[in-house]
């Protein structure tokens, strides 16, 4: 099934867009290259698999897209570009450093556009931003008018919390192939996060109209809906998901929204019915941890530490670092007594360092949400050699770091102690970085009513009412700010 010294030239993420000839992998001169990016194979077999690939990850069947690359893996070992989209995709962390070391090994034998594909996507899971974005600005500039390579990009940017530069890549895309479902959908997302709900939910919209028998443009839909506080219409979206294919997933959504409207049986309750049904230990690991969430909304922090100790326990079983790391700092989140804050952040800083496989990105974010969030808590109790010393380990990593997550948890944890030592006017630049984290916008706003900012103050409030994420962190904020609104409007003089 592998033909010897052939190659077949296929193109990234357009599953039509086939070249027909097998050609050597050196034989075509850079001015006869293709305008979408070109993928090297030694097989045909190879090369039939990663197209379907190539179309199920553009419907976001992610497990189902792992599948057809592993196969494709299977009858080319020397497929670079199939290698590198597993170490993209895959939930395990063994599975990513595998993939991503053998994508490397195998970058000097592809094209040139292969090569900076592999730089890119390595670099980001490495922690090398700089060298990254180099590869991947190099890359657009090389293939500019290919959308499916704008949609990558703009997929990963939006993974990156960079909502306004994946936005303009993924309009890019669009304007290309204005019907073009992935981009449509990401783009939906990007506005989403933008705070712009209009557009977001007609791209939504448009979304489903283009693929109304696949789940994921109604899941999808489901989730802006959602995000926008329209909890109804996010359940009729989620459960026409469900109908549509029962395996997707789609009932996470369902959990999710069910918790968000206070309804945190139900919500357990279906978190729990999904559970036989997961692919993956992390999905497992995932949905135990939103169940988890749901005792925090109703203020059971001792049923919460026990799920959470579960999921703990689970991840560290299952060698899944972060996760374990995670379940660690949100019990550190509510805890009120700060000797077991230390312990649960000293926990969590032991799961990551504890020699399970994981990615230098991975590691190095959830360290910086561990610091960002020691910082706060030692800031709170006034502790404030700890907190000083955990802004400083956050300033260095984000002096040499371009992750976002690094450098919204400096800010963040930064914002957060010049607000413990009462300097609002200093906090504040600090505090704006990030417009979805509820407890620097919870902060922000309390900033600007101590400076007398009441209109900035009042636009802060909107912001951090409006959120809807299924996280412990808006568990912990956003249902008693939005109460503390209410009294307030019912207090005031008429």
């Amino acid at each position: 099934m592998r033909g010897p010294g052939f190659a077949v030239a296929l193109f990234l993420l357009c599953g039509a867009a086939i070249a027909s000839d097998v050609k050597s992998p050196h034989a075509l001169p850079q001015k006869t290259i293709s305008k979408r990016v070109p993928v090297t194979t030694t097989s045909p077999q190879a090369r039939m698999i990663f197209d379907q690939a190539m179309v199920t990850f553009e419907r976001f069947r992610i497990n189902e897209t792992l599948e057809y690359l592993r196969a494709a893996t299977r009858k080319d070992p020397a497929f670079a570009q199939a290698f590198i989209l597993i170490s993209e995709l895959t939930s395990s962390p063994e599975e990513q450093n595998q993939a991503r070391g053998k994508a490397k090994s195998l970058a000097s034998h592809v094209s040139p556009g292969e090569q900076l594909l592999i730089r890119w996507l390595a670099g980001g899971q490495e922690e090398s931003y700089v060298p990254a974005i180099a590869a991947m600005n190099d890359l657009l500039a090389r293939y500019p008018q290919d959308p499916h390579l704008l949609f990558l990009a703009g997929r990963w940017l939006e993974y990156q919390d960079r909502y306004e530069q994946s936005a303009m890549l993924l309009e890019k895309a669009v304007a290309l192939e204005p019907d073009y479902p992935a981009a449509v959908n990401e783009l939906g997302y990007a506005y989403a996060h933008l705070g712009q709900f209009d557009k977001a939910l007609a791209a939504m919209a448009k979304y489903v109209a283009l693929q109304p028998e696949e789940p994921n443009p109604h899941d999808s839909y489901g989730e802006i809906l959602r995000m926008a506080g329209k909890f109804e219409e996010a359940l009729e979206q989620y459960r026409m998901a469900v109908r549509i294919d029962p395996s997707f997933g789609s009932d996470l959504g369902i959990a999710d929204t069910l918790a968000l409207m206070g309804k945190e049986q139900e919500a357990r309750a279906q978190y729990a019915r999904g559970l036989p049904f997961v692919k993956t230990e992390a999905e497992r690991v995932d949905r135990e941890t939103q169940s988890a969430a749901t005792w925090v909304r109703e203020n059971n922090y001792k049923q919460a530490d026990h799920a959470l100790r579960e999921v703990a326990r689970h991840a560290h079983g299952d060698g899944l670092a972060v996760a374990e790391a995670k379940a660690h700092r949100l019990m550190a989140m509510y805890e009120p007594d700060f000797r077991t804050v230390v312990k649960h952040l000293q926990a969590a800083e032991n799961a990551l360092n504890d020699g399970h496989p994981i990615s230098k990105n991975d590691h190095d974010a959830e360290w910086a949400r561990i610091l960002c969030l020691r910082a706060r808590r030692a800031g709170e109790v006034h502790v404030t050699e700890l907190a000083t010393a955990s802004v400083e380990q956050l300033e260095a990593m984000a002096q040499n770091s371009r992750s976002q997550v690094i450098q919204l948890s400096y800010h963040a944890a930064e914002g957060a102690l010049l607000m413990a030592e009462e300097k609002y006017a200093e906090a504040i630049p600090h505090l704006q970085e990030d417009s979805e984290n509820p407890f620097a916008l919870q902060m922000l706003w309390q900033a600007y009513q101590q400076t007398g900012a009441q209109s900035e103050a009042e636009k802060v409030a909107k912001r951090l009412a409006a959120l809807n994420d299924p996280t412990v962190e808006q568990a912990l904020i956003v249902p008693a700010f939005r109460a503390s609104l209410v009294s307030q409007v019912e207090q005031a003089p008429r």
